[in-house]
């Protein structure tokens, strides 16, 4: 299933964003940052491709940075 992996710049921020998203119902999931696309923050989250959009707006609006969203593909 295809997502969006959003990174961030420390764990606090990823465990602040799952939060908020998880609270207006978004399905999200915590994964390992791979290290091909990071090496900041080890942990980052996986949003459904189709509330990907969403979840940044929200994320924006509530102060947590992102700093990259990239393609991920689930096998």
């Amino acid at each position: 299933m295809a997502s969006r992996l959003f990174t961030f710049v420390n764990t606090h921020a990823v465990i602040k964003a799952e939060r908020i998203l998880r609270g207006i119902g978004l399905d999200v999931e915590v994964i390992p940052t791979p290290k091909s696309i990071s090496s900041e923050c080890g942990m980052s989250l996986l949003v459904s491709l189709d509330r990907a959009k969403e979840a940044l707006e929200v994320l924006e609006n509530g102060g947590v940075e992102v700093v990259g969203v990239y393609e991920w593909d689930e096998e």
